[in-house]
């Protein structure tokens, strides 16, 4: 097959992320997006802008025009496209639509299944959602028959993806389809779950233990991210930026980084050096001076603060390897504190805290060391 790649989700990760690495490369784009009129004014267009910066010296955009979209005002075209002209789909959307675009792929796949195609297909899932490969694994796997789902097995390849970027706002005046991402972005692809021959594409890299790198990334990274935009909201501040400059944020998200680091590295293998360069990237991104704003960043606050999810979910594993999350714990604090906000709940005393944090966070009675934890942050918050 000739280099050519759907994307699924033709927001910033999939055109801004994905869509400039494959089209630096000479690679064809089929864009596929719910959102049909915005791809007809897309298409009318002809091109997108691409631009990449940290706010200082990085600021390179790349027209990017070596593409088609996809008419997703049904089903038809995709699957016809996945069935037999693309090998590779990159899948960047949220969670929610999980379900439906498997619909597509089992679709697809038994059209591969009843035709021979011996030609691996190789789905990527640019998100971070945890557990994202056996969710759609799930999804595609209800809808095939047993010989499908043999085929399923040995020819399609379901990886997950750490995207090493962020979609960022436009500024003011930009074309409408120009897409902004920080500086530096890269793919990191399951070399576990690919099936085939592997592409190369610069800055696109596989990795083994998947798993392990979207934990880390998820509950490091992203975060570190958000937990500063709790705060920073907290203290008035509209960017990223501001946030990472401020004294107090940068000490607090750098101590909840190093916590959480600390419990993935028990619970998961790296490479010394591989794991070196990773946080020496992350912590990079605390000196870029793009606007980025907080409002963004917070979006979803309940699920961000979710059991499973950046907050908890590391501060629990903290605690099974005997790590205090101290810095972890304000953290769910701010998050409390702005979710509170939003709903408009009056956290009047301790109790309510309590109450609240488990409702929010998913917290039993057993989970009584981030439990206090929280508490006591939101009491000295106040007080701050």
């Amino acid at each position: 097959m000739g280099k050519e790649i759907a994307i699924l989700g033709a927001g910033k990760i999939g055109r801004g992320v994905v869509g400039l690495l494959f089209a630096n490369e000479g690679w064809k784009l089929h864009l596929y997006d719910r959102y049909v009129e915005g791809m007809r004014q897309l298409k009318a267009q002809g091109y997108y802008d691409a631009r990449v910066t940290d706010g200082h010296a990085i600021d390179e955009t790349t027209r990017i025009d070596a593409f088609d979209i996809v008419d997703a005002a049904d089903d038809e075209d995709i699957v016809e496209l996945l069935s037999d002209k693309v090998d590779i789909a990159a899948c960047c959307v949220y969670e929610g639509a999980f379900e439906s675009i498997s619909h597509a792929m089992a679709r697809a796949i038994r059209c591969r299944c009843e035709a021979g195609c011996e030609r691996p297909l190789n789905i990527l899932l640019c998100v971070n959602a945890l557990g994202a490969p056996a969710k759609v694994r799930g999804y595609i796997e209800a809808e095939l028959t047993v010989d499908e789902r043999a085929y399923f097995d040995r020819m399609v390849g379901v990886c997950q993806v750490m995207v090493l970027a962020a979609g960022m706002p436009s500024e003011p005046g930009a074309n409408p389809w120009q897409v902004v991402v920080s500086a530096n972005p890269g793919l990191e692809i399951d070399a576990d779950a690919w099936v085939g021959p592997r592409i190369e594409v610069e800055h696109v890299s596989y990795v083994h233990g998947a798993q392990g790198h979207i934990y880390r990334k998820v509950y490091c990274g992203n975060m570190l991210h958000a937990m500063s935009a709790f705060m920073g909201v907290h203290q008035g501040l509209r960017y990223i930026c501001d946030c990472y400059r401020d004294p107090w944020i940068r000490s607090n998200i750098t101590g909840a980084f190093d916590e959480a680091h600390a419990a993935i590295l028990q619970e998961y293998s790296f490479d010394d050096e591989e794991d070196a360069e990773w946080v020496a990237f992350i912590m990079a991104k605390l000196d870029a001076d793009v606007k980025d704003p907080v409002d963004r960043v917070m979006a979803g606050t309940a699920e961000k603060l979710s059991r499973e999810n950046r907050f908890v979910g590391p501060a629990l594993m903290c605690v099974e390897h005997g790590i205090v999350p101290f810095y972890l714990a304000r953290g769910i604090a701010y998050g409390l504190l702005r979710l509170a906000e939003e709903q408009n709940e009056a956290l009047e005393d301790d109790e309510a805290v309590h109450s609240f944090a488990c409702r929010t966070c998913g917290l039993k009675d057993s989970d009584w060391l981030v439990l206090d934890l929280v508490v006591k942050h939101v009491r000295d918050i106040r007080v701050r």
